[in-house]
């Protein structure tokens, strides 16, 4: 399962803008009001590999919200859904637990920095991804077979 490249937000801070961010960042600044928001605390309305798939629906849903009359805050769920990739469970795992998992659903292998992209969705915070994935490491949990990617044992 590929992490998508681009995704759909809607600024929590002015509620009437959408903008299209790129996967991989911790923080971005909304293009209407500049609040400086946190990308794993965001509501991710879509999501695409294509940027013109993204470009579409950032335009559709501003015109939801600009020709209705409606706040993004009050957006209908199922017009747009987040298909990030889940907390394994409901319950709250031990950050190395969640990694361990992460790795064990792709096989094994996983690059770093989707790794990482998972982890933080998943509510591992990215200082404490880098511990856990250093004391794995040592520990032999899972070792590095090329740079930039990891493996379980």
């Amino acid at each position: 399962m590929l992490i998508p490249k681009y995704a759909v937000i809607a600024c929590p801070k002015c509620r009437t803008h959408a903008q299209i961010i790129e996967y991989g960042k911790a923080t971005t600044k909304c293009q209407n009001c500049s609040a400086l928001l946190k990308v794993k605390k965001l509501r991710v309305l879509h999501t695409s590999d294509i940027l013109e798939e993204a470009i579409l629906a950032r335009t559709q849903l501003q015109a939801q919200v600009h020709g209705q009359g409606f706040e993004l805050g009050s957006m209908p769920e199922g017009e747009f859904v987040d298909k990030r990739q889940k907390s394994l469970t409901g319950q709250k795992k031990s950050a190395q637990k969640i990694i361990l998992d992460l790795l064990r659903s792709e096989d094994g292998t996983l690059e770093i920095e989707v790794l990482k992209i998972r982890a933080l969705d998943n509510d591992v915070d990215a200082e404490r991804f880098e511990k856990i994935l250093e004391v794995l490491l040592q520990g032999g949990d899972v070792y590095s077979p090329a740079v930039g990617y990891v493996c379980l044992v």
